[in-house]
């Protein structure tokens, strides 16, 4: 009976491992039965067999191709050869730069197709990569290395390069071994800071790294089949964080990793709308155009967060350009990370600034509750145009000031409900943020653009819609209050257009409100032409109306509006003074 059952088995396990040979292409069908390569002693030897893992892994990857063209589920499993070839290659003779050249451009060209073809076949999941038998998948268990998340928050892996993207001018990608690829995390539950504060899409840096064991003289065609008798994972696929991991250790080859910088920031801005003029003519609409303070990354701890601010009818894909270079540098890497304020621009300026506090107060009161963390106590703030009078409102006190450039009699003696004045009152009456330390203006328009009150301005301003609350709010002040408010405020709401106009009371006010003595001002300006009267301006903003009293630094750039952010002069300042503020915080010596 023993033997009986013995034989059963016997002609189930051959008639498996023919079937997978006929469903093979034949050059796999037709490879010998095994391939035994004895431990090789001299260099010679090593070399030898080098050249034959590499020559085992094209014949693979030239099959995987065909195998792929053709939609065989077997496909994953032939690029999988193709990778295990090349990376045997490197162990058996990593003394040899040529062998490790030649095996890490075939590692490459192998994981490529191994993870892409995985992800098209929903093999590549969050919890692994899933190999072998449909009936009997082998797990290659995911492990990541240098990363500020855990393997829990993955919300998918993305091998695929994103599109190209003209907010994004630069590239910075380093060959080396291994795949670049894009992490999405999952959103975090609805208030908790991750949840409120992550963007729509985040997505990280990282590069995935097949990792092998020692060679193990297996069969070419075994390669496919052999993974369906194995007890455990015959690799594991790490994702590493380019620029804390340096290298991959294969014996004693030390290749780099391979590290695609911008592939993060492109997959985010294929998430987001092309353009912020949404945000600016129905900035009411809902979903996108909602104020929201966002993370570009998860937040670790020893880490300055510089907070970015866009300019009207903009968003924060304007930044990204900045950002990518920025992140490029190893010291931006190490001390700072990015936060980006979105908010639409055709929305009431007081309110959208008083969002903008409340929320950097919640993250920072939660992040470090007991004040401990001194990296949150040294914000940055860095806004281009509106952006910057957004970032002045959050380091100034504004006492009566707003208020008083609006109405003709104190704020206590208007008549409104109390829900009302709970409402309206945080965008008028504050006090700075004290744990921002550093501003920096970039073409910002402190005494106004001509062009808001010219007929250009005054026809974008007419096609902005007004907030229906605060319509509603104001009407109701208006009619229960008459002449309280000043002629130009009682009419209606005045727009974002109208606020930057010169002679407009609120930016006048906020104007002459002086930041305290904590907080340092830089300035960059726009210089590119000349007004008819032969002042320089960057075509919107004048340089006597871009200058701040105070400014510790002025740096005149040669670009119009809309490009002094991405200027490689305005990106090299934005980098001196963050180095600055290291020292100047105390957070880093000059000698590092």
């Amino acid at each position: 009976m023993g033997r009986l059952v013995f034989s059963v088995f016997g002609w189930i396990w051959c008639l498996l491992v023919l079937a997978s040979m006929i469903s093979l292409p034949c050059s796999f069908a037709a490879q010998p039965a095994a391939t035994i390569r004895e431990p090789a002693k001299s260099q010679k030897e090593r070399c030898a067999a080098a050249d034959g893992y590499l020559s085992d892994s094209c014949e693979y990857w030239q099959a995987a191709n065909r195998m792929r063209t053709d939609c065989s589920h077997l496909t994953v499993e032939a690029y999988y050869a193709a990778a295990e070839a090349a990376w045997n290659a490197i162990w058996s003779a990593p003394e040899s730069p040529a062998v490790v050249e030649d095996a890490t451009n075939a590692y490459g060209d192998a994981l490529v197709g191994l993870l892409q073809t995985a992800r098209e076949q929903g093999r590549l999941q969050p919890d692994g990569l899933w190999i072998g038998s449909r009936y009997r998948p082998i797990r290659i268990p995911i492990v990541l290395k240098g990363l500020p998340i855990s393997a829990s928050t993955i919300e998918s892996i993305e091998p695929f390069q994103p599109p190209k993207d003209k907010r994004l001018s630069r590239r910075h990608y380093r060959p080396g071994f291994g795949l670049p690829v894009t992490i999405r995390v999952k959103p975090g539950p609805e208030g908790t800071i991750r949840g409120d504060f992550d963007p729509p899409r985040l997505s990280l840096v990282a590069t995935a790294v097949l990792r092998f064991q020692v060679p193990g003289n297996e069969k070419p065609i075994r390669k496919f089949v052999g993974p369906l008798t194995r007890e455990r994972a015959p690799a594991v696929l790490d994702l590493v964080e380019p620029l804390s991991v340096s290298g991959v250790h294969i014996g004693v080859a030390h290749p780099p990793v391979a590290a695609d910088l911008s592939m993060p920031m492109l997959d985010m801005l294929e998430g987001m709308p092309k353009s912020g003029l949404e945000g600016f003519i129905m900035p009411f609409e809902g979903g996108v155009t909602e104020p929201r303070l966002e993370f570009l990354q998860p937040h670790v701890k020893g880490r300055i967060p510089v907070v970015f601010i866009h300019g009207l009818a903009s968003d924060e894909g304007t930044w990204f350009d900045l950002i990518n270079d920025l992140r490029a540098c190893p010291f931006f890497q190490r001390h700072y990370e990015p936060w980006v304020y979105h908010y639409p621009t055709g929305a009431s300026f007081l309110p959208a600034s008083a969002i903008l506090r409340q929320s950097l107060r919640r993250i920072v009161k939660e992040l470090d509750p007991d004040g401990e963390e001194k990296q949150l106590q040294n914000l940055v703030l860095i806004g281009h145009s509106m952006g910057g009078l957004h970032a002045k409102l959050q380091v100034v006190a504004s006492g009566n000031h707003l208020w008083n450039a609006m109405a003709t009699v104190p704020f206590d003696t208007v008549r409104m409900p109390r829900s009302v004045r709970a409402k309206i009152e945080p965008s008028l009456f504050f006090e700075p943020v004290t744990n921002i330390k550093r501003v920096v203006f970039i073409a910002t328009p402190h005494q106004g653009s001509s062009l808001a009150s010219l007929a250009l301005g005054k026809i974008a301003s007419l096609t902005v819609e007004r907030p229906p609350e605060l319509t509603a709010i104001h009407d109701q002040l208006v009619a229960e209050n008459p002449g309280v408010l000043r002629p130009e405020f009682e009419e209606a709401l005045p727009t974002t257009i109208q606020l930057l106009a010169p002679n407009s009371p609120l930016l006048e006010a906020l104007y002459h409100l002086r930041p305290p003595c904590w907080v340092t001002i830089h300035n960059v300006i726009g210089v590119a032409h000349h007004t008819l009267r032969g002042e320089r301006t960057d075509c919107v903003v004048s340089e006597s109306s871009a200058r701040h009293p105070g400014a510790i630094s002025e740096l005149d750039v040669k670009a119009t509006h809309t490009g002094v952010h991405h200027k490689l002069t305005t990106i090299a300042e934005i980098e001196r003074i963050l180095r600055l503020h290291l020292v100047e915080s105390g957070l880093r010596t000059v000698s590092k």
